[in-house]
């Protein structure tokens, strides 16, 4: 499995995958000549310390639009990683999803609230976890950047088990950003068969070409082959991006800060990743942060073009068919 793909759909509306618009999009998509595609279903809970979540009448695709979705990007030969992301109302980050331990200040009362959520939540990707097996899915993300809860390393586990008893297909999880220094290996990712990972490194450098990117990014790949080494699994970039705004290689993740429009940054910097990880046996590829703008973002209107991380129409957009056409596994 080597990847070479696109994210579709991050907090994309009820319907949208199946309106004139989301339809438009996904052909886009399919001309670009990626090989993956991860198709989001935003699941909504109130608030960050609320122990449930469910289907949004509003925010969360339907069953049926996300099947259909799905038959298209296969009718093109596209493989689909199906990826359920949890949001929150109160639009606080899903990392700082976390609760307290148990407790008994009142004698004869004990809420397990990390239970509760777990429960919960094994709910939620089982749901998922059947319509990925009934619709062929090719892969599976068991959750995305909950940096809060991937320590319960005692939860994990069943999750997992749940999800394999319900799909056949590869699981993997999206773990957040890798810090050099700061806690990052959970035992259970080694339950997966792949890790996926958010990388957003940048470059202090001004105006980086592609290989001077590749050059920063060195001391990265050698963390991130011990990484894989620890866990025992190959990884790959569940999500990887930068924004085509001037100075976008420096802070690759950010997604607050103006300034002009610089579609060679963005394109510089998906052109060094590729060439700073290919070589290693271990990096499975990339999807690519993100195919579609759902949010919010006047600033990235600029007058030199959109600055945001979307890549249709812009130079990375020929980065990313170049490298899809080279073929092979690398």
């Amino acid at each position: 499995m080597f990847v070479k793909g696109i994210s579709f759909g991050f907090m994309a509306r009820n319907g949208y995958y199946r309106s004139p618009e989301g339809r438009r999009e996904i052909e886009n998509i399919c001309a670009l000549g990626v090989n993956w595609v991860a198709l989001i279903a935003t699941v909504m809970q109130d608030t960050w310390y609320s122990t449930k979540m469910y289907h949004d009448f509003a925010f969360s695709p339907s069953d049926e639009e996300l099947a259909e979705t799905v038959k298209t990007f296969k009718a093109h030969g596209i493989k689909v990683m199906l990826k359920p992301m949890i949001e929150c109302h109160d639009s606080i980050w899903r990392g700082n999803i976390s609760f307290p331990e148990k407790q008994m200040m009142i004698q004869g009362i004990e809420t397990d609230y990390w239970g509760e959520w777990f429960r919960n939540y094994s709910d939620c990707m089982a749901h998922y976890a059947r319509f990925a097996e009934d619709h062929g899915i090719e892969l599976f993300c068991a959750g995305c950047e909950l940096m809060g809860c991937e320590p319960r390393e005692e939860h994990w586990p069943g999750v997992i088990e749940r999800i394999r008893s319900i799909y056949h297909g590869p699981v993997t999880y999206n773990a957040n950003q890798y810090f050099p220094g700061s806690p990052f290996v959970r035992k259970w990712f080694s339950l997966l068969d792949l890790l996926g990972v958010s990388f957003y490194t940048g470059t202090p450098r001004p105006n980086p070409t592609p290989d001077e990117i590749a050059a920063d990014l060195r001391p990265n790949v050698d963390a991130l082959a011990e990484v894989a080494r620890e866990t025992g699994i190959p990884l790959f970039f569940a999500e990887c991006g930068a924004r085509s705004v001037e100075k976008g290689t420096e802070q690759p993740w950010m997604y607050s800060n103006s300034g002009a429009y610089d579609g060679m940054a963005q394109a510089n910097y998906l052109e060094g990743v590729v060439k700073a990880f290919t070589p290693r046996p271990w990096w499975h590829g990339l999807m690519w942060w993100k195919w579609d703008e759902q949010q919010k973002r006047p600033h990235y209107a600029q007058p030199g073009g959109d600055t945001g991380f979307t890549i249709h129409g812009k130079p990375a957009a020929e980065v990313m068919r170049r490298w899809c056409a080279e073929g092979g596994d690398r």
